[in-house]
């Protein structure tokens, strides 16, 4: 049953997603048990439903410290790529950038472990499913930004157009469905940092390694060559 949230001290409201998050981690979305949530919060359930609607808001509201952490440091970085020139994103201070917010994501998990495992754990889940939706859809628009300040950088300093026609060099589409595949690679790296790497110093290492390799792959598609020659150029 669904009762409309109403106030409960704040209390009452931080020992419910407490217990909610231990339920979840234990049993699953599924198999958790509003019941035994209040209980291990030591509240009624006419409490519960006072503050939440009903188990998936509930479950909503555990995740949402996480996904919002995520938000923040993928804006900041984002604002930050979309203010550099090509020749800073080409740099290793580029590649640092794009590090450090890695790390950022990963230094959470390892402090919050828990609560992330919950997240990353019900990726079937609609509200985590919709929520990875609208990261790809950003991850993809500013792949499309980046492409675009490179393609114009390299273009600005070799004298010509990226992809044209008058060049000897074969530049291969970089297409909308290349940029899509790109920004699942990205959140992949992070499914596979955090489901294989136990310790935090070697996912951190593994991150730098895994963060090398997809921007040499990135930019090199965007001109034939590597990412060496296209920073020669400039």
């Amino acid at each position: 049953m669904s009762r409309k949230a109403g106030n409960i001290p704040e209390e009452t409201r931080a020992a419910l997603l407490k217990a909610a998050t231990e339920e979840f981690a234990e049993y699953g979305f599924e198999k958790s048990s509003l019941r035994r949530i209040c209980t291990r919060a030591g509240v009624t359930t006419g409490a519960l439903y006072a503050s939440f609607k009903d188990k998936d808001d509930l479950f909503e509201n555990v995740i949402k410290p996480v996904t919002d952490h995520i938000d923040s440091v993928m804006g900041e970085h984002y604002e930050r790529e979309r203010t550099s020139d090509c020749q800073k994103l080409l740099e290793p201070a580029g590649e640092e950038e794009d590090v450090n917010a890695v790390l950022a994501l990963l230094r959470y998990y390892f402090r919050n472990r828990q609560v992330c495992s919950i997240l990353f754990s019900h990726r079937e889940h609609p509200a985590v499913a919709a929520f990875f939706d609208r990261l790809i859809g950003q991850i993809d628009a500013q792949g499309k930004a980046v492409a675009a300040l490179i393609r114009e950088g390299i273009g600005e300093g070799s004298g010509e157009e990226i992809g044209d026609k008058s060049s000897n060099e074969e530049v291969p589409e970089f297409t909308a469905d290349t940029i899509h595949w790109f920004s699942h690679l990205q959140v992949d790296m992070v499914f596979y940092l955090i489901e294989h790497e136990t310790e935090e110093r070697e996912a951190e290492m593994q991150a730098r390694n895994m963060v090398r390799f997809m921007r040499g792959g990135f930019y090199a598609l965007l001109r034939k060559g590597s990412l060496t020659d296209i920073a020669k150029e400039r």
